[in-house]
């Protein structure tokens, strides 16, 4: 049985002009001075055809973001090390960008408080992301690099991923840059050695 459409169809240039403004704002201003009301006014619509898009404004954000960086190319070098490394140099292109160092800070809270917020970055931002470092672990166990009992992906995810989202949310002057996936990567590189 055919369901009934409920009111008009969603007008495509709205929603484009609603992300645009956002956009903008996002690069310019920052996260935390994005409110419905100025997007709303920008593009001279209402609040009405806002929430029937997004149900936040973190959630646009967060969309916005993903466009932008939610997908990851996998990587195959032939070489831990350098599968490793090629992820880190995306991973810092991106921290790098004024569209996440001016909204990550202030939308990481909605992230941590909102349940649907959270779940779209950690469906589309972070597991992908999470899942390219298993891939690679994986094809390194099978060149024989390292042994399946070393294998603690998450672990790994994390010393690459913590000292760049560090850098993002406490601005203490410190870089982000090749030099630092150099760094981070070797911090993993010397854990399995550690423990061969």
């Amino acid at each position: 049985m055919p369901t009934k459409q409920e009111g008009r169809p969603r007008d495509a240039s709205i929603s484009r002009a609603i992300i645009q403004a956002a956009e903008k704002r996002m690069e310019s201003l920052g996260f935390d001075k994005l409110t419905v009301d100025g997007i709303v006014n920008e593009v001279g619509t209402t609040r009405q055809a806002f929430y029937r898009r997004y149900k936040s404004m973190s959630v646009l954000a967060l969309e916005i973001l993903l466009t932008r960086f939610g997908g990851q190319d996998e990587i195959d070098s032939g070489s831990l090390e350098g599968d490793l490394l090629a992820l880190q140099l995306s991973d810092v292109a991106m921290m790098t960008t004024p569209l996440i160092q001016k909204n990550l800070p202030g939308l990481l809270e909605d992230i941590r408080t909102d349940t649907d917020t959270r779940e779209i970055y950690l469906e589309r931002m972070i597991l992908p992301r999470r899942k390219n470092i298993q891939a690679v672990l994986a094809r390194a166990q099978d060149r024989k690099e390292i042994p399946p009992e070393m294998i603690d992906h998450e672990y790994v995810c994390d010393l690459l991923f913590g000292p760049l989202l560090s850098r993002v949310l406490l601005p203490i002057g410190l870089p982000i840059d090749e030099h630092l996936a150099q760094k981070t990567v070797a911090t993993v590189m010397r854990e399995f050695q550690r423990k061969c």
